[in-house]
């Protein structure tokens, strides 16, 4: 018996021991582009992998403190954490030299590389890049970015024989949504002047820091904002905060220090920049170059939007200086030339090729101030990036109309615009405003840039132009409609019907103007009802009505409805009859109006795809001399027989 429980619990102890070290032992990693990357550092004599670095190595790293050539620091290994992120370790290193004691961790290191000895052959070599800090620190202490880590990112080695990215300087295709036809388009096909641009957009891309919960994140990145107004800078700073960057004043180089950067290229340790925008203003995200191989580049250490394949510009950068601070110490400088593009954006690492060219976006700008006379012409060149160009078009527009004054308090505004989707057709919309700043121009602008920039029915469209006009006014030209009377109560069909609209104006009090409305000749008899209204009223009817047409499954069918979405105008009053039969079923776009009450119902009950009832009106337009707002609607009679035209009354809506 004994030698039997000893039997039993040698069993459970090697069943235990199995357990440990087999069932219960974490499964490999598997991660294709990382296995080949370092597979490609073990056998590379330029990179040292992380895992042999200690605490205490002493090595040095790259970056630009002034003007384009890098400069040395002195950096330290403190410790290597693993698991910081999916797959992901950072090293720890404190940092000094170049008064980085008193700096600490600036914005514009990012992607500055590191070297530290090889413990086997005695040989410096690259084990990252400056990526990561803390808020308000004491000393400084970064992360540093794996060069493993940024070598699977960048598209820098060939994995199964292939280089694992698409072919550089194509845009990425968002491909089709599941979710397109629900909130998506409710929002681009509304009827709303909203911000179009931010619409969708997540509050923020990168974690807030904060003094209670600090943490360890990518730094900061600095943009160089040049050619903007002080309200076009804040604007720039309320766009660029969710995605981690930071707007600085900056220009250019002067004479001498052009004369000086003339043969500035992208090296290791090289400051690079990425325009957001170019010309008339200047918007360039600036960091540090960590490798070059070849034609390709490494910069950051960190992603610039994380967006995957991408096509930015990018280029050698001039350093002006680095301006300390107790909150952010960052580099103040300003992109040269454009020399390459950005193709991959990822976690670890932005990457591009030298010598690629990338497209951007023309865009002209008209500004005409009628009170003095005064006009401007503005160009610029905006980068192609899904979130970032429809931001960065509503800011040059708005800092061109009220980059040299506010608007007057009373003011109104006229305007017309274009965007030329190429294969695809142009996009246009002209409107008046009154008092609403340029709020309108800009929502009718970003509506059709963020829409086909975020395009779900197919490839991004490719805009080749934007063209902006601007006429600003003083005076205040809004109305309200208050109420809406005819002046019979009964006619006939084919007659005219008459009568009076009240509206209220600001600080002017009532005024009234006739309006009249011919009625069709085959109108039947009966109650009837004519809705008086502004712009907005008419186009929520309109989309009420017929449904089919703001219900796009193409791209061309998108630009189709949201150029439907912008054609009524703020100066127009818009006289609506509803037709009682005019209306019938749409099979998808197919109208088959009129049809036998039993056919409809079948095609009804069969609830087949895409099927939707639809109504028509008889809509007439008249101009006013003011931008209109509200509506009003009044009943009326039509019989072939009247015996009395009593005064009808109206009721505002």
């Amino acid at each position: 018996m004994p030698r039997l429980v000893f039997v039993i619990i040698g069993i459970a102890v090697c069943v235990l021991s199995i357990c440990r070290s087999e069932v219960c032992a974490a499964p490999p990693r598997v991660d294709t582009r990382l296995a080949a990357a370092e597979k490609y550092v073990a056998a590379s004599d330029r990179y040292l992998h992380h895992s042999v670095l200690k605490r205490g190595m002493k090595g040095y790293g790259l970056t630009v403190m002034a003007g384009i050539k890098p400069v040395r620091f002195d950096a330290e290994i403190v410790s290597v954490v693993s698991k910081f992120g999916p797959h992901l370790d950072v090293i720890l290193a404190r940092l000094s030299g170049h008064k980085l004691e008193k700096s600490m961790i600036i914005a514009g290191m990012s992607g500055s590389p590191v070297f530290m000895k090889d413990p086997k052959g005695g040989k410096f070599k690259m084990i990252g890049a400056v990526a990561y800090g803390w808020s308000s620190q004491n000393e400084p202490l970064c992360g540093i970015q794996p060069i493993t880590q940024m070598l699977a990112a960048g598209g820098f080695i060939p994995v199964a024989g292939k280089d694992g990215t698409k072919a550089a300087g194509k845009p990425v295709s968002p491909g089709r949504s599941a979710t397109a036809p629900g909130g998506f388009l409710k929002t681009a096909l509304g009827v709303e002047k909203i911000d179009f641009a931010s619409c969708g957009l997540a509050a923020t891309t990168r974690p807030e820091q904060s003094a209670e919960t600090p943490r360890l994140t990518a730094l900061s990145t600095p943009v160089m904002v040049s050619g903007v107004s002080a309200r076009g800078f804040a604007s720039a700073q309320r766009m660029l905060k969710p995605f981690g960057m930071i707007p600085l004043q900056a220009g250019g180089p002067g004479a001498a220090e052009a004369a000086a950067a003339k043969g500035a290229r992208l090296i290791p340790g090289g400051a690079i920049a990425v325009p957001l925008a170019a010309g008339d203003a200047d918007l360039a995200a600036v960091g540090t170059v960590t490798e070059v191989v070849g034609n390709k580049v490494m910069a950051f250490g960190h992603s610039f939007h994380s967006a995957g394949e991408t096509e930015l510009p990018m280029g050698p950068a001039y350093i002006h200086t680095v301006i300390s601070s107790r909150n952010s110490s960052f580099k103040m400088g300003a992109g040269l030339k454009i020399t390459g593009t950005v193709t991959r954006d990822e976690t670890t690492a932005i990457a591009g090729q030298i010598g690629l060219k990338t497209k951007m976006i023309p865009m002209k700008v008209a500004v005409e101030w009628t009170s003095d006379k005064r006009r401007q012409a503005f160009n610029y060149e905006v980068a192609r990036h899904r979130r970032m160009t429809p931001l960065i078009v509503n800011m040059l527009v708005g800092d061109a109309a009220w980059g040299w004054r506010e608007l007057p308090e009373r003011h109104h505004v006229s305007y017309s615009l274009s965007v030329d989707f190429g294969k695809f057709g142009k996009y246009r919309a002209s409107n008046i405003s009154s008092g609403s700043d340029i709020y309108w121009a800009t929502s009718d602008l970003s509506r059709a840039v963020a829409t086909m920039m975020r395009n779900p029915y197919g490839p991004r469209p490719e805009i080749r132009g934007i063209d902006v006009s601007i006429k600003i006014e003083p005076g205040e030209i809004g109305a309200s409609i208050i109420d809406f009377r005819l002046d019979n109560q009964t006619c006939g069909p084919g007659e005219t019907l008459t009568g009076t609209l009240t509206l209220t104006r600001p600080r002017k009090g009532r005024t009234t103007m006739p309006v009249s409305f011919k009625l069709p000749d085959d109108l039947p008899e009966g109650v009837h009802t004519l809705q008086v209204s502004d712009w907005s009223t008419a186009q929520s009817d309109e989309a009420r009505e017929q449904p089919q047409k703001y219900s796009p499954k193409t791209t061309e069918e998108l630009l189709a409805s949201m150029q439907r979405s912008v054609l009524l105008r703020g100066n127009v009053l818009y006289m609506r009859l509803p037709l009682k039969d005019g209306g019938g079923i749409a099979l998808d776009k197919k109208e088959l109006p009129d049809l036998p009450a039993s056919k409809a119902a079948m095609i009804t009950q069969a609830r087949l795809l895409d099927t939707r009832t639809f109504g028509r009106s008889l809509l007439r337009e008249t101009k006013v001399p003011y931008v209109l707002s509200g509506s009003a609607a009044a009943s009326f009679t039509v019989t072939k027989h009247r015996s009395q035209t009593p005064i009808s009354g109206g009721s505002k809506r």
